[in-house]
């Protein structure tokens, strides 16, 4: 057993990174509460609605303690390329803090988003031709938000259909069809016939096993592009628009955003509510001039009903 002296940083304060002593053998749910006891004037929330990141960049290095990492906190963070750490992982697994790892010095090892609650957003211009849909948007997401406040579900799942639709009005979208060479299906052509073998009929069971057959068709499909990479479990925090949640499946190719929300039948437009709200907040934190967003249920064994939201940003 060793001590690890981490430091720490929340998204949305301006204060200093804070240093939080704990044994390595500790798992992260002792951690999210030694934060919260750490600092109990910026965390108000239970110690369980804390998000903490393995706050290493792109690159792998640790997220570097000075004045741009301010900044970053206060407007813009960028948590899909960071491990989220997971409440039942102990602290010294080798990806996280384990023996090997070199702390560093002057960088920050943790950020913690807190679910619920953000920042307050910059000031935007009265002229600005969202800001309008924003406030609507906040003022929609922050009384449902209080009407469900112990529920610990995903951020985007606290808002209505028809609460949504009345500001951002949904349109159907019948996707066209091109020819695929077979060879190029080959694989998923065995592949799925053996699923269907070991787990059943993926339209009985739940939401988990439904993912193991939709991730290989996604995954064969984005293989026929070069350059689109697959997020899963994407969290996504809004800088304006004041929410944040997880899609299944974010697509991701050059500045185009593919955000994909799974949805059982009779949830149908829950589901497309969580897409759009969730894609206005992708493409509010990521910059993103439109974005998509698809909200994907079976209306029966053989047939789909696809949704789809174009959100555009144009930047201040």
């Amino acid at each position: 057993m060793a001590k690890l002296n981490l430091f720490c940083a929340i998204f949305g304060e301006a204060e200093d990174a804070f240093g939080v002593e704990i044994d390595d053998i500790e798992q992260v749910c002792k951690l999210q509460a030694a934060i919260k006891a750490k600092v109990p004037h910026a965390i108000t929330s239970p110690a369980s609605r804390l998000k903490p990141f393995l706050a290493k960049t792109e690159s792998g290095a640790w997220l570097p303690d000075d004045d741009n990492r301010e900044k970053m906190l206060q407007n813009l963070v960028h948590t899909s390329k960071m491990k989220k750490l997971r409440p039942s992982w102990k602290l010294n697994k080798p990806e996280l803090f384990g023996p090997n790892v070199s702390l560093g010095e002057e960088v920050i090892h943790v950020l913690v988003v807190i679910k619920g609650e953000f920042p307050k957003a910059e000031t935007v211009e009265a002229s600005h031709p969202r800001k309008r849909r924003w406030d609507k948007l906040n003022e929609v997401l922050d009384m449902n938000k209080k009407a469900k406040k112990a529920d610990d579900s995903n951020g985007f799942s606290y808002v209505s259909f028809p609460d949504i639709d009345s500001i951002m009005p949904a349109t159907r979208y019948q996707p066209t069809s091109k020819p695929i060479a077979d060879e190029k299906l080959a694989a998923l052509d065995v592949y799925l016939p053996t699923l269907a073998k070991v787990f059943g009929d993926m339209y009985v069971g739940n939401e988990a096993k439904r993912l193991y057959f939709i991730m290989p068709v996604l995954a064969t499909v984005c293989a026929l592009f070069n350059d689109v990479e697959v997020l899963v479990e994407e969290t996504i925090v809004g800088k304006r628009v004041q929410v944040d949640g997880t899609f299944e499946f974010v697509l991701k190719r050059g500045e185009k955003r593919v955000s994909i929300v799974q949805a059982k039948r009779e949830d149908f437009q829950q589901g497309l509510a969580q897409a759009y709200v969730g894609s206005e907040a992708l493409a509010d934190s990521e910059g993103c001039r439109k974005c998509t967003a698809l909200s994907r249920t079976s209306s029966d064994g053989s047939s789909r009903e696809v949704w789809m939201a174009k959100l555009s940003i144009q930047h201040p």
